[in-house]
């Protein structure tokens, strides 16, 4: 799993995504939805929590260890429907939070994501996304670590 999720790293690199940037200035998500769908064409199988997974149907998921995703084709998530989500209204929390993340308790954003604008102030704040650490189970400190250096903008 964990080299699935460094191809999948690579490619959404690829694609312009996971170039992230401290959220330390005026930042809003204004999504593109079906007009872009980079995310779920790129960042493919988000985890799941069991409440979700109970929500999004097991026959759509899959199980790595004790943690639960979403299926993919490459990295394209299946749930994803003529460029639109097919599960919207019970998506997993991950999409719902996507282009955020929680990383040492700071706020960072996706800065490929073609949907982020800086004209108003709408940032969650960062305790309420989950941490990076949730995205990567069993990927160990090291792997953490090499996911940090190929993701945050310096």
């Amino acid at each position: 799993m964990i080299w699935i999720l460094f191809k999948s790293i690579v490619k959404a690199k690829k694609a312009g995504l996971m170039r992230l940037r401290p959220a330390t200035e005026i930042t809003r998500l204004d999504c593109l939805m079906a007009a872009c769908a980079k995310c779920c064409k790129n960042l493919g199988s988000p985890r799941v929590t069991p409440q979700e997974a109970e929500k999004i149907g097991m026959e759509q998921l899959c199980h790595f260890g004790n943690a639960i995703f979403t299926k993919s084709r490459g990295s394209t998530c299946i749930l994803l429907r003529e460029g639109f989500c097919g599960i919207y209204e019970v998506r997993p929390s991950g999409c719902h939070e996507y282009p955020w993340y929680n990383i040492d308790g700071k706020l960072f954003f996706d800065s490929g994501c073609p949907g982020i604008k800086h004209d108003r102030d709408e940032r969650p704040k960062a305790g309420d996304i989950q941490t990076w650490e949730n995205f990567f189970p069993q990927t160990g400190s090291i792997g953490r670590w090499l996911l940090r250096c190929l993701c945050i903008v310096r």
